[in-house]
Formats: C-alpha cells, sequence, structure tokens
C-alpha cells in the first residue's frame, strides 16, 4: 500500500468509505474539486479501533515495504480476514518534517485476543468526531485531497482540528486495483462541538 501523501497536524499551511462500521452522520457537505469527482465531506463520530500496527519511518512514498510485513505477520496467524480494516496512521506532515524523520503506522483491526509480538505492537486509534471524505484515485496524489480539506473545507466549517493524527482507511487494494481506480477515506479529526 505505498503511497504518498500529506498529513494533517496542527500547523497546517492553507494552501490558496475497506469495511467501514456504521457511524453517527451529522452532517454532510460538498466542495467543488478540479476532475471528475465533487469532494464530499462528511462529518462522522466513530468509536474507538483496537488495531495491530508496525511502524515505518521514512518518505510516505516507502509504506509499502512495512505494509508487505504487516501483512506477512498477520495473514498466516489468521489475523487478515473479510471484516479486516485497513488503516495507515499518518503522523507527520512532509512539508514541514524532514523525509528521513516522518511517521507512518501501517494498522489493521484486531479483537481483544490479539497479543502483540515482534515487531507487531497494538493501538487504538482515537474514536470522535472526524471530516472524511473519500480521494478517488493513486496514493501519489493523497497530498491534493488534503491541501483542499484542510486548507478550503475546514476553515470554511467552523470546526477545529483535534491534535490526534489524520489516518486514512483503504477501501479497495492496490494489488488488484488499477491505480485511478483507488478508494481511499481520508479521516481529519476534529474537536467536538459538544464540549
Amino acid at each position: 500500500m505505498g503511497r504518498v501523501r500529506q498529513s494533517c497536524s496542527e500547523n497546517v499551511a492553507a494552501p490558496s468509505g475497506v469495511h467501514y462500521r456504521a457511524q453517527l452522520l451529522v452532517h454532510h457537505f460538498k466542495a467543488k474539486r478540479s476532475g471528475i469527482h465533487t469532494m464530499n465531506v462528511t462529518l462522522k463520530t466513530i468509536p474507538h479501533r483496537r488495531v495491530a500496527f508496525m511502524r515505518h519511518t521514512g518518505p510516505y512514498a516507502e509504506v509499502g515495504a512495512t505494509w508487505d510485513k504487516l501483512l506477512a505477520a498477520l495473514g498466516p496467524e489468521g489475523w487478515i480476514g473479510s471484516d479486516t480494516v485497513f488503516i495507515g496512521i499518518c503522523h507527520d506532515d512532509p512539508e514541514v518534517t524532514p523525509p528521513e524523520k516522518i511517521r507512518y503506522d501501517a494498522c489493521v483491526t484486531v479483537d481483544d485476543r490479539f497479543v502483540p509480538a515482534g515487531a507487531v505492537g497494538v493501538q487504538t486509534v482515537a474514536g470522535g468526531d472526524y471530516a472524511v471524505t473519500t480521494h478517488f484515485g493513486p496514493y501519489a496524489r493523497l497530498g491534493e485531497t488534503y491541501a483542499q480539506v484542510l486548507g478550503q473545507w475546514l476553515p470554511r466549517s467552523g470546526r477545529t482540528l483535534r491534535s490526534t493524527p489524520c489516518f486514512e482507511i483503504y477501501l479497495n487494494s492496490p494489488e488488484n486495483t488499477e491505480p485511478a481506480e483507488l478508494l481511499t477515506d481520508i479521516h481529519v479529526p476534529l474537536e467536538s462541538k459538544h464540549v
């Protein structure tokens, strides 16, 4: 699942859904986007998710090797199934973080029976309020969708970023999908309006 992307962080510069469970739908927005797709941003409140993960440190374009290792470690043990959700947690903004220090976690959902071992750890993907939009196309162009949701939608939304990493859910696989047909749900964490 190697790709290049732009993460969100508290210091974002404004540049001007595998198997997703049911969530509370709050609002739905549409923003004009170049190309054939309109950027739809949906506000969702989602639950925490327990995941097995491997950490990648280095350019986002090189995360594919980490995915290969994670899937090789978990697949034979029966942790990859039809209900598995494939998640990428993006800790750093490549516009401000040197490429060799960028952190990314390749994750798959697991239940409480999973016990971490070796290079595979366990963590919780934070629940809460998120702005969610679907990126259509190659992973190498994810940065364009991040720029639109963070640089155009967010400043107009009246919402504030939460200090939790953005994450991505991969709705289909690059193993059997043409790059132009890849679908990725980008999740941007928001402060709750119900404080």
